[in-house]
């Protein structure tokens, strides 16, 4: 098995490294986004500054990373239906947080969802819709092909995208991304692990908190975390699976 792994170890790296500088780095080395091609995106702002993505998962609630909720809420805005940060868009208060109650803080960043109740009710269009829940507690498969989107940091120690950025990426296999020279460990049944297709890929500073979308329509992951060097590629991304929670985000919002 050990054996299996580490095979399944060097063919991973080899196409990461065999990406080379397939592209300039924009997410990390993603490419702006269609205007209004995630119309379920949200900025999670404090003083006008973005701070983390979102997801609108309903017509008064929005879906984040836990960690990204370190401000009052009175100092916070959530802003749909945005592409270039700055322009005109809809900005809504925060009347409540829930976090999940077994949300642990870093190091380990477990359960790392919260959900974000707005001032007011959206009305869905063009530029801005809900992104359906997962309809099964079914985890996402190894191999999988899913994109992220998010206005993070366009190179390490650089400035925020102007403009929403989006990556495709694939799931790692769980045992593999735990393995000793990956998360030793680290990676819970309730995470997945993310690779782009070239090393000088991936989520950044500022993209925790966007929905992974894995199947057209539906919120697979939350993105949560990564290395310190974004683009390690021995320290891969990894996002909280959405449907493992779903129940518990159905209960929340009903209440």
């Amino acid at each position: 098995m050990e054996a299996r792994l580490s095979q399944l170890l060097l063919l991973v790296l080899g196409a990461l490294w065999a990406g080379g500088n397939t592209f300039e780095t924009h997410i990390i080395g993603g490419r702006e986004a269609a205007p209004n091609s995630h119309p379920y995106m949200v900025s999670l702002q404090k003083a006008g500054t973005h701070r983390c993505g979102g997801v609108l998962v309903h017509r008064k609630w929005v879906l984040t990373a836990a960690h990204c909720l370190t401000n009052r809420i009175e100092q916070l805005r959530l802003v749909l239906g945005l592409h270039v940060l700055g322009d005109p868009s809809l900005t809504y208060r925060i009347r409540k947080v829930v976090k999940h109650p077994e949300y642990k803080e870093a190091p380990s960043l477990q359960n790392d969802l919260a959900l974000l109740k707005l001032d007011g009710k959206v009305k869905p269009s063009r530029t801005i819709r809900p992104l359906a829940l997962p309809q099964r507690r079914q985890a996402v498969a190894a191999g999988a092909r899913c994109s992220v989107a998010g206005w993070g940091l366009t190179h390490q120690g650089g400035q925020l995208a102007k403009a929403l950025q989006e990556l495709d990426v694939h799931v790692l296999d769980a045992r593999m991304c735990n393995n000793s020279r990956f998360w030793n460990g680290d990676i819970t049944p309730d995470m997945i692990c993310l690779a782009a297709n070239a090393k000088n890929q991936a989520p950044c500073k500022g993209d925790s908190g966007g929905p992974v979308v894995c199947r057209r329509g539906q919120v697979a992951g939350i993105v949560s975390f990564s290395s310190k060097v974004c683009t390690d590629i021995f320290k891969p991304s990894v996002a909280t699976a959405v449907a493992p929670y779903t129940p518990w985000i159905k209960k929340t919002i009903r209440r």
